[in-house]
């Protein structure tokens, strides 16, 4: 019996021990876990955590120091949050340079001139035809050709009576043709003159033909138009006398260190009219005058351009007749940063010159991009292209009929397909601001006078009218601006750490410290001490060793 007694009771015992065998491994594990947590709260070192694994500690405690390391980081995400999203948004800053660039850096501003005067009455009279048409007389076909194609440009006829009712719709090329023949001559009687940088010669030999909705126009320092369009072939009217091929110049890259002289476009180092441009005695023939094309203002329109730029008539001045206008330049000058070429152009906003693909143009600019934009809007929207726009393809060309229909286009186009053009800015681009003086040029007596000396030649000037232009920058240095990084990658790490280490007191050892004590130190702990005693916790190592 007492054999049988003792076998039940190491029986029994033997099931105790077995079963706290099962059980201690997972009280081991909380307390391993517990201990753990406790030595990581007490080494790590951002704010707060110690309270919540020191020993002793109530759970009120606890709980108070939760609350705060919980609200405190919300309030660090949310700002982490708003620097990120100002990161991504807003990337780009620009900012003066700290040093003042030369104007020798920089092209000259192209010069476009557009006379009010339309037609050679000798070659056909509008005013004529156009009365005849309003008095519902019959025109014969050159009549009606004639007026049809000069019509295109005198659109902008602001008398209450102009009607363009019953024009046609559409226009062949040779219609535009017509604009170009019945065109007066720049300088019929040469006594015009132009001077560069103090070099005077005849209009001819520095002037281009360029087309544009005013009809036949003069140009200075724009670059030719097969550096400018992808076809230009298709810029049917382009009749330029001179090749002027682009020389030691890009858009982004600007002039290399080679002579002023030998660039294109033109350039110069010096201020006022010894290095600007002249244009004196603008002539126009008296009986040239048509009161009825246009918007009854006579003399000149003249636009400053950018020379890549297609010129944009809207944004001209005039020279009157009789008067002289001078031009003082003020240039605007804005670069970009090396480190910024790396972001993509929704982020900086701008395009370098090689990153958006034109349709009609080779050399990206904002006003290229929207010329472009407003032709192919007009394409879609009047089924035809307006006579002066660059063209792509055989396409018809809007007539005097489809004027408000191309006017209307021209107003809601960015409205409409704004977002799909995308023009940014170019990341390099150039402005010239312009401050105007005009004065009446008394030029009638000079001749008298010299009439009477016998000094003067023998051209008749009673019914000419002459006026002068004169261009020039007004001060050899400027101060530009450049597109910086207003956060880069470093900025945005310094601004998150700080805001971790204000309100968490968190660091990237800090993040090393949680990586170590979740792997390197885990590992060692468990082959130092066991799976049963991984925590390294002395309590229980100790208990152990008891």
């Amino acid at each position: 019996m007492a054999s049988s007694t003792n076998e039940d009771h190491s029986k029994t015992q033997d099931k105790r021990s077995m079963s706290n065998n099962f059980y201690k491994p997972d009280n081991n594990d909380r307390k391993n876990l517990r201990y753990y947590f406790a030595q990581y709260c007490s080494a790590t070192s951002i704010h707060g955590t110690q309270y919540l694994g020191e020993r002793g500690r109530s759970l009120i405690e606890r709980l108070f120091w939760i609350l705060v390391i919980t609200a405190v980081s919300t309030l660090c995400v949310m700002l982490i949050v708003k620097t990120y999203k100002k990161w991504v948004t807003s990337p780009v800053i620009v900012t003066f340079a700290t040093t003042e660039t030369p104007i020798s850096n920089i092209p000259f501003p192209s010069i476009t001139i557009c006379p009010e005067v339309k037609t050679d009455p000798d070659t056909f009279n509008y005013t004529d035809a156009y009365v005849k048409r309003m008095m519902k007389k019959e025109l014969n076909y050159f009549e009606k050709t004639m007026e049809q194609s000069i019509s295109l440009v005198c659109q902008e006829n602001d008398l209450p009576f102009g009607d363009f009712s019953g024009y046609n719709d559409f226009i062949e090329d040779d219609g535009v043709y017509l604009l170009i023949t019945s065109a007066p001559e720049l300088d019929p009687i040469e006594i015009s003159e132009v001077s560069w940088k103090g070099d005077k010669k005849k209009p001819d030999d520095y002037l281009d033909f360029l087309f544009t909705r005013e009809g036949v126009c003069y140009n200075f320092n724009m670059l030719n138009v097969e550096d400018i369009l992808r076809d230009p072939e298709e810029y049917s009217q382009n009749v330029s006398k001179k090749i002027n091929k682009i020389r030691g110049w890009s858009l982004d890259g600007g002039y290399p260190k080679i002579s002023v002289n030998d660039s294109y476009p033109r350039r110069t180092v010096f201020t006022g009219l010894d290095g600007g441009f002249s244009f004196n005695a603008m002539f126009v023939n008296g009986s040239h005058l048509d009161y009825v094309c246009g918007d009854s203002l006579q003399g000149f329109k003249v636009v400053l351009h950018h020379p890549a730029d297609w010129p944009n008539l809207d944004k001209h001045f005039r020279v009157p007749l009789d008067e002289a206008v001078h031009v003082g330049i003020k240039p605007r000058l804005t670069t970009i940063s090396d480190e910024l070429k790396s972001y993509s152009p929704e982020n900086r906003k701008c395009y370098l010159s090689d990153e958006k693909r034109l349709l009609y143009f080779k050399v990206y600019t904002q006003n290229n991009c929207m010329e472009e934009c407003f032709a192919n809007y007009t394409l879609k929207k009047c089924d035809c292209q307006a006579f002066y726009m660059p063209k792509f393809h055989d396409g018809p060309i809007c007539g005097p009929g489809k004027r408000k229909c191309i006017e209307e286009s021209k107003i809601n186009y960015m409205a409409v397909d704004g977002d799909k053009c995308a023009c940014l800015p170019s990341c390099t681009y150039l402005e010239y601001d312009l401050e105007l003086t005009q004065t009446n040029w008394n030029w009638h007596s000079a001749f008298d006078i010299f009439r009477k000396t016998g000094l003067s030649s023998s051209i008749e000037i009673d019914n000419v009218h002459l006026s002068r232009l004169v261009v020039y920058f007004k001060d050899m240095q400027f101060l530009s601006a450049e597109r910086h990084e207003l956060y880069g990658i470093v900025d945005f790490l310094s601004n998150i750490g700080g805001l971790l280490g204000l309100f968490i007191g968190f660091s990237f050892t800090s993040c090393i410290e949680i990586i170590y004590f979740c792997t390197l130190r885990l590992w060692c702990n468990y082959k130092k001490y066991g799976r049963r005693y991984w925590s390294g916790e002395p309590e229980l190592v100790d208990g152990k060793e008891e």
